[in-house]
């Protein structure tokens, strides 16, 4: 099974017939970005520059987090969309793990490897985290916003009118093969904490996340992001994903 280049926006697996495994992976990756920007500080006096210097900081005062989440797809070619919800779980330094409810799966990436569950295949897909990791934009997200400067240019949209208040970003990539076109952040006035990230891809696809229940600084041991091979169920080692 070959691991799609673009790593920032899942296309439907039914839509585009993609496995399911694929299809994970890369809502997996886009997924990164919102440890980014747990807390903004945000008004509208404030110029881009101060929105992401606090979000650095915030980030920097980051040691785990936990959160709900759900994930709408929209494909632009076939005008057909999937879903998907679960608990997301992130330690410092790059210790990340998704629980899908619907579908049921499990993406984990520690400092060693990452794996994708698929409990009804009774197989785990197993990458090279090197690979998975060494992408310029997949280390920016896990350093933070202010290291996606370099990668991003990053502009403030106007607000999404309320009740409730939404402050947006806006972030552009730079290179021109980018496998992500458009990033937007939704930021909750009343709690300055992401809610929402839209991600785009150059051929129109839409991913969109939102994020409930989130907790800062939990207690999360190493542990759960350890590999565990449940009796009966085989371990397939693939292609690592292209590094960018």
């Amino acid at each position: 099974m070959k691991v799609p280049t673009s790593c920032c926006l899942p296309v439907p697996s039914k839509v585009a017939g993609l496995p399911a495994a694929q299809s994970a992976l890369r809502f997996a990756l886009c997924v990164l970005i919102s440890f980014l920007a747990q807390s903004v500080q945000a008004h509208g006096q404030e110029t881009t520059s101060e929105l992401v210097a606090k979000v650095q900081r915030q980030y920097d005062q980051t040691r785990s987090i936990r959160a709900d989440f759900s994930q709408e797809t929209r494909s632009r070619a076939a005008s057909l969309g999937t879903s998907a919800k679960g608990k997301l779980y992130f330690l410092k330094p790059r210790s990340i793990r998704w629980d899908y409810s619907e579908p049921k799966q499990q993406f984990v990436i520690n400092a060693e490897k990452a794996w994708l569950y698929v409990p009804n295949e009774k197989t785990i897909y197993l990458y090279q985290v090197d690979q998975i990791i060494n992408s310029p934009i997949v280390l920016s997200f896990f350093s933070g916003l202010g290291k996606l400067t370099e990668t991003f240019d990053i502009s403030q949209l106007p607000p999404e009118p309320g009740p409730p208040l939404r402050f947006r970003l806006e972030l552009l990539p730079r290179e021109s093969e980018s496998p992500v076109a458009r990033v937007t952040l939704w930021i909750a006035a009343e709690s300055y904490r992401v809610v929402r990230i839209q991600t785009e891809d150059p051929l129109g696809n839409i991913n969109e996340i939102t994020f409930t229940n989130v907790q800062v600084n939990p207690s999360l041991e190493p542990s759960w992001f350890a590999l565990n091979v449940p009796q009966g169920v085989r371990l397939e080692r693939q292609e690592a994903m292209p590094s960018r």
